[in-house]
């Protein structure tokens, strides 16, 4: 009992290191009565619908039992009434909808945390890299994902970041991957830099940025060129093409971690 109880505060303590003070409620928000549920969409009484912006849910075949627990966490939210849509951030940069018309923006409870938070913090939703998403929310959206792992909630139980530079052989397809690795090569060419972490481009992990999107990396205080021996996390979908091949098209997609030594 005392063991449980130690390991609760220090969960808390966690939390709130990590994720520091829960972000005050905009008043530019509305309450947001849930009257149906599909899969990352929220839909009000009129119809209309929100998307759990910068969360990707769990899927059966990634985790079932997490899957469901996610299905489950968001019915719940049917049954609360204290809901509140803050779209506030998203109005600001022009990104108040997306093309489909859904709403863009947080659904925060009533003590300043988002569903799309505590998603990731069960480990039954991850960060899904989305672009222009409000900085101080992705931080505190990838905090959520880190503790996750180090708690091993949720997905984290049986899933692992793919090693990079050491990854499985199996049939990629373009399923959804959080991989870490060291970059051992970077190669440009006029229509796209190509980040290698191996020593054969042919069989290694790849991820390929574009000429188009390659302006937005080096917008920054970085530039593409100098990831080499540099440990970066990459997520997006990974098909097959001379082994596991990621394209990367935003700044989100990607977190430089540090310099590594050369062996």
């Amino acid at each position: 009992m005392a063991g449980s109880i130690l390991k609760s505060c220090i969960t808390g303590l966690a939390l709130a290191l990590l994720l520091g003070p829960a972000a005050p409620v905009a008043h530019a928000s509305e309450p947001l009565e849930v009257v149906r549920i599909d899969g990352e969409r929220l839909y009000d009484g009129a119809g209309r619908a929100y998307l759990l912006a910068g969360v990707r849910l769990v899927t059966a075949e990634e985790d079932a039992r997490s899957a469901a627990a996610g299905e489950a966490f968001l019915n719940a939210a049917l049954r609360d009434a204290s809901l509140i849509f803050d779209g506030t951030d998203f109005a600001e940069a022009g990104q108040g909808e997306n093309r489909y018309g859904e709403r863009l923006g947080l659904i925060l409870r009533s003590d300043g945390m988002s569903l799309q938070e505590e998603l990731i913090l069960r480990g039954l939703g991850v960060w899904s890299a989305m672009a222009g998403f409000p900085a101080a929310w992705r931080i505190r959206l990838l905090a959520a994902e880190r503790l996750a792992r180090l708690e091993r909630a949720g997905l984290w139980q049986t899933q692992r970041l793919l090693d990079a530079n050491n990854p499985p052989k199996t049939y990629w397809r373009g399923q959804f991957v959080i991989a870490r690795g060291v970059v051992r090569d970077v190669a440009r060419t006029p229509a796209r830099t190509y980040l290698n972490f191996g020593d054969d481009w042919k069989t290694d992990f790849t991820v390929a940025i574009s000429a188009k999107a390659r302006r937005k990396f080096e917008a920054g205080e970085w530039k593409l060129s100098e990831l080499r021996d540099k440990s970066i996390m990459i997520r997006g979908p990974v098909r097959f093409y001379n082994g596991p091949y990621m394209e990367v098209d935003f700044t989100e997609q990607m977190e430089i971690e540090g310099a590594v030594a050369h062996e």
